[in-house]
């Protein structure tokens, strides 16, 4: 193919890179001698240039959150924790238990002035999260510890002088002391039988506790009255039942927020006695679902008795349950101003809820400090040692969902870089075709054996094209403008010499 030296230079230089390609573009404006050559490389060179570009930008690495939910266990009710007993002796674990309630309950009043108890709320007892990754809220199983309280319409009062200048009640077949006491007290009496009611609480009070209709439940009559003041109190027994509820705790924390159904009383009415009324066998009272929390009563009667007296005698001392109730309803002392009259009956079973639900979360999580004093006999000397602790309580487990937040990664596709990419590979595959048809249909100059534009082919070409030196003007100042406007004669290169070189061989 015939063209112009300047053609052929401008060509091959601008093949140089895009910089080269540029210039020589801009060149064609002052000798155009080579501008759809220029062009096609500027072109080619161009695209190139955008894949270079656009490649990288194809995929981009995209951190996000990502929830999953996750199955975590959970520290339900206490229970009993038999380890250690076989099942012919399981029923010991009863004296073990009240043994171990009269020494971990004396911690009771820290929980119940204490609202950081994770798995305790008023009178609900509610799962603790096990150590988890969960993030915001999780919805657990709880536990409401309702107290209904009725009066009793069997119950009878004796004063008994020789055992120890009280009275002697009874109810249901069960005998119990009634110790004197002064107005506004309420307290449960001192119970004569060893298994007594497990399941329910014997409650007697000098202080009115009416309904919500004002209602006062019967009075059972003293003869003579407690310290010559007092010549009727209340006697009411109180029953446990247990309610379901869920709780909505924070993940980390075991906050709770929200808890359903509610148990808080507003409204109470005073009726009989309708609950558990019959005497229990220690075999019996071991039937599931939960032992340990049917025989509440038998822990509540375990409560540590406090410094404060029941009564001037001092003959016996409230207890840190009974204490909690006088100052929680401010009855003591009853001639204080602002001590009221009364107290109302759901307000009353609303703070033995919290005690019976504060009760059970100390039993589990605040085992004594030390163990207990027991007699020893080394042969001829006796002798006090320190039992070792023993828990006879542990936790039931449960499980709970939790959403766990996790940092990934994907790989995102740019559909702008795509279409970029996707255009200028079209662009270069269009203007490779001309190259490429021309190398196809050129026959024998297809196999020219000059594959560059260096300064040893150069060389090559001025070697054997020697009439270069006469198409090619004398240049007195050879800079770029001067020497293209000077090539601007016709030419052909290699492919004359490769047709000359064959003229000659044959």
């Amino acid at each position: 193919m015939e063209q112009t030296l300047t053609a052929t230079h401008d060509t091959a230089a601008a093949w140089a890179g895009i910089g080269s390609a540029v210039a020589h573009m801009w060149h064609q404006k002052a000798v155009p001698s080579s501008v759809v050559g220029v062009l096609s490389a500027f072109l080619y060179l161009g695209n190139i240039l955008v894949l270079h570009i656009t490649t990288p930008a194809l995929f981009s690495a995209v951190a996000f959150n990502s929830s999953q939910s996750a199955k975590i266990g959970t520290q339900s009710l206490p229970a009993f924790n038999y380890s250690g007993y076989s099942p012919s002796n399981a029923s010991s674990i009863f004296f073990d238990v009240s043994d171990y309630a009269s020494r971990t309950l004396t911690v009771l009043p820290s929980i119940l002035g204490s609202t950081a108890n994770p798995g305790l709320y008023f009178g609900t007892l509610y799962d603790i999260l096990d150590d988890n990754l969960g993030t915001g809220d999780v919805t657990t199983n709880a536990t409401g510890f309702n107290i209904t309280c009725g009066y009793l319409t069997d119950v009878g009062v004796q004063f008994d002088a020789q055992s120890f200048s009280g009275w002697l009640g009874s109810s249901a077949g069960q005998d119990f002391f009634v110790y004197p006491a002064p107005t506004g007290v309420i307290t449960i009496p001192g119970i004569v039988s060893t298994t007594g009611f497990p399941d329910s609480l014997i409650v007697y009070t000098t202080i009115p506790i009416v309904d919500s209709r004002g209602t006062q439940s019967p009075l059972t009559t003293l003869d003579p009255p407690f310290n010559n003041s007092v010549s009727a109190i209340q006697i009411f027994r109180c029953s446990q039942t247990l309610v379901n509820q869920t709780a909505v705790v924070d993940a980390q924390s075991n906050k709770i927020l929200v808890v359903e159904p509610d148990i808080l009383k507003t409204t109470s009415s005073w009726g009989p006695y309708s609950g558990p009324d019959q005497y229990l066998s220690y075999s019996d009272m071991l039937k599931p679902p939960n032992p340990l929390i049917s025989a509440w009563s038998l822990w509540y009667s375990s409560i540590p008795q406090s410094d404060v007296p029941i009564n001037q005698q001092a003959i016996e001392s409230l207890s840190v349950a009974e204490l909690y109730l006088i100052q929680r309803f401010n009855l003591h002392p009853p001639s204080q101003n602002g001590a009221p009259s009364n107290v109302t009956l759901h307000d009353l079973e609303n703070a033995l809820s919290i005690l019976v639900a504060s009760m059970f979360y100390t039993l589990g999580n605040s085992p004594p400090k030390h163990g207990t004093v027991e007699y020893a006999n080394n042969g001829s000397l006796p002798y006090f040692g320190i039992q070792n602790v023993t828990k006879p309580v542990s936790f039931l487990r449960g499980t709970a969902m939790v959403t766990q937040i996790s940092t990934q990664g994907r790989l995102d596709l740019s559909i702008i870089s795509v279409s970029v990419g996707l255009t200028a590979s079209v662009a270069l595959l269009l203007l490779s075709l001309p190259t490429s048809l021309v190398n196809a249909g050129s026959g024998g100059d297809s196999h020219t054996p000059i594959g560059g534009t260096g300064i040893l082919h150069s060389i090559w070409l001025y070697r054997n094209h020697p009439e270069l030196e006469l198409l090619l003007e004398q240049v007195e100042h050879p800079t770029d403008q001067n020497l293209r406007e000077a090539g601007m004669v016709q030419t052909r290169l290699v492919g004359a010499q490769i047709r000359h070189r064959r003229y000659e061989s044959s």
